[in-house]
């Protein structure tokens, strides 16, 4: 990518990158019921850094680019002694260059990683080792001691947890709460990772002899008193103490700040070259990726397999103004993803993103609730292994079970969940524009599971409001939820189909009885949207509110919309759609891009 064109994409966002995020302050109404959403799909998405993320000023190390950064010497060695010597709260600088990496960055403590954007900074990670060019984490985390059982039920809303002890645990603490699948609404679909269960596996968490925990959530301990440890976020979704659940934390490596790294960032710059994954935050509290591109490309980088940023186990981590694209091979099996919020991750922000060209661009694996994923830019998913069938560009539930999740404001071909490795629910779907057609590159047109809005089979309580779907002249019907007319017929709503999903597959053509109680035909909330087929917005007659809120997360419009109108999607509006700044962006770099 010439250096030019990368300044001009990521110039519009660089402001937005440093500044305090409206959703700091706590919402002073319920913009819910302002959706006329019932209370029990919501939670208090209240996501990120309060305050934004901080701009770190005090420079404690910068690199000799002359003798570091011409592409041939190996600077892993001195980006991570200058990692190691510099206090928390402190930068270590990349000045332009390329920054060749032999093995990876471990960004272990409380500083800051920053280049002089990425256009003029790169670390190319050089190396035949089966690893992520950078973790931000302070190792793999060791879990010495038993999980802890919880005694009561935990409602939703809560901001206490009782437990049988609290010895161990003290403020500051990021753990996690989890409770065995409660079979009423998990379907675990032969997921056996990023969560517990009766095998530790590679999920290095402890096990769970009595049976998969796939509903968890990550928490930070505020306080301690006699036998409960207090929150500084709400529990999004209730837990029952019939299923027993337990509460347990990282123990190791230990350092004198505590084995969850907290206050760390990658900032300003491009990485590539990655050959499990680019970037890996892992359990990692108020820590950042801004303005970073990660190039996947073999053609202009070093490729990427595995996924470019991947959040596990976090707590108000936020990856925002960045460019994530391409991969080595574009296939399924998770050599080829965008963003991945996964192993329990809650309250985290992922916002005013370009993710393109790529098998599962943005994804949530047993992720645990409070996470928003708004205003971003994500195209172009595919596999090479069946090009006809469109993918699904927003995932919202891929390895159950992801729940209370909010995506607000984005533009993607196809957003929904699936039912590959399990179901999700409680999922909010609010003021995107799903056009049902991918940009492609250069592959088979897609003519199967075409559709804006996919929600595959078991999906549980799905709701979609104030969104605008489809683009005219498509072909697409209303709504697809049988066979037939099946997988063939493009359509503004795919439900319930892939019944027969889990273990890895499943069969397209395999749809739920949407009279069934419990599916996802049945228990879906549609308000307010807008689509290109009946040419109007439709509202729930059994919701009286007509009118939408802006936002289910922010109070005022966001800086990195600047003089462009906000809400920039609106279904009752006589203009349906405006400009979302990281499609204009990506329209930027498309329009300077040499011809192929």
């Amino acid at each position: 990518m010439r250096p030019a064109i990368l300044a001009l994409l990521l110039a519009a966002a660089a402001g937005s990158a440093r500044g305090a995020a409206p959703s700091a302050a706590l919402p002073p109404r319920d913009l819910c019921a302002e959706a006329g959403i019932p209370v029990e799909r919501c939670t208090r998405w209240q996501p990120g850094i309060p305050g934004g993320i901080p701009r770190r000023t005090k420079i404690c190390a910068t690199l000799d680019a002359a003798a570091l950064g011409d592409g041939r010497a190996d600077a892993a060695g001195a980006i991570q002694s200058a990692i190691a010597r510099c206090p928390e709260g402190s930068v270590v600088f990349l000045p332009a260059g390329t920054y060749r990496i032999t093995s990876s960055i471990m960004l272990d403590k409380g500083v800051v990683l920053r280049g002089a954007g990425p256009a003029a900074t790169r670390i190319r990670y050089d190396s035949p080792r089966d690893l992520a060019a950078v973790y931000v984490a302070k190792l793999w985390p060791e879990y010495n001691e038993p999980a802890v059982d919880v005694t009561a039920d935990v409602p939703k809303g809560a901001m206490a947890i009782p437990v049988a002890s609290t010895k161990g645990f003290a403020p500051g603490d990021i753990v996690q709460i989890d409770q065995l699948d409660d079979p009423a609404y998990v379907d675990h679909g032969g997921c056996r990772w990023m969560k517990r269960g009766p095998n530790r596996g590679d999920d290095r968490r402890p096990a769970s002899p009595e049976g998969y925990r796939a509903q968890g959530q990550t928490v930070e301990v505020i306080g301690v008193a006699g036998k409960t440890l207090r929150l500084a976020a709400p529990v999004h979704l209730g837990f029952r103490a019939a299923l027993k659940p337990q509460v347990f934390k990282p123990t190791g490596p230990m350092t004198p700040s505590g084995p969850t790294l907290k206050y760390a960032g990658v900032e300003d710059l491009y990485v590539t070259g990655g050959r499990n994954g680019m970037i890996v935050m892992m359990n990692a509290a108020y820590s950042w990726i801004a303005n970073v591109e990660s190039d996947g490309s073999p053609a202009t980088g070093l490729g990427m397999k595995g996924a470019h940023v991947t959040l596990e186990s976090c707590f108000r981590c936020v990856v925002r103004d960045s460019y994530l694209h391409d991969a080595t091979e574009v296939r399924q099996g998770g050599g080829a993803y965008g963003l991945s919020v996964m192993s329990q991750s809650s309250d985290c922000l992922v916002e005013n993103n370009v993710i393109f060209n790529l098998n599962k661009p943005l994804v949530m694996r047993a992720s645990g609730g409070g996470n928003v994923v708004a205003y971003n830019y994500v195209e172009d998913a595919w596999t090479g292994a069946m090009p006809s069938m469109q993918e699904t560009t927003i995932d919202g539930g891929h390895a159950s079970f992801p729940h209370m999740e909010l995506f607000e404001g984005n533009w993607a071909a196809h957003i929904g969940t699936d039912a590959v490795w399990g179901n999700s629910g409680w999922l909010t779907f609010f003021r995107n524009h799903a056009s049902a057609q991918q940009l492609r590159s250069g592959t088979a047109p897609e003519t199967f599971d075409v559709a804006a809005i996919g929600l595959e089979a078991r999906g549980h309580f799905m709701t979609v409001v104030g969104n605008v779907l489809g683009v005219p002249e498509k072909g697409l019907v209303y709504e697809v939820r049988s066979n037939p007319p099946g997988t063939g017929q493009p359509a503004v709503y795919r439900i319930g189909h892939r019944a027969n999903g889990g273990n890895g597959g499943g069969d397209s053509n395999a749809y739920e009885d949407p009279q069934r109680p419990g599916t996802t035909a049945r228990t879906l909330l549609r308000h307010g949207n807008f689509d290109f087929v009946t040419n109007r917005t439709i509202w729930d007659p059994a919701i009286p509110s007509r009118s939408l809120p802006p936002s289910l997360y922010l109070t005022e419009k966001p800086a990195f919309f600047a003089e462009r109108p906000w809400p920039w999607v609106d279904p009752d509006g006589s203009l349906k759609l405006r400009t979302l700044p990281a499609k204009e962006r990506f329209d930027l770099l498309q329009a300077r891009r040499p011809s192929r």
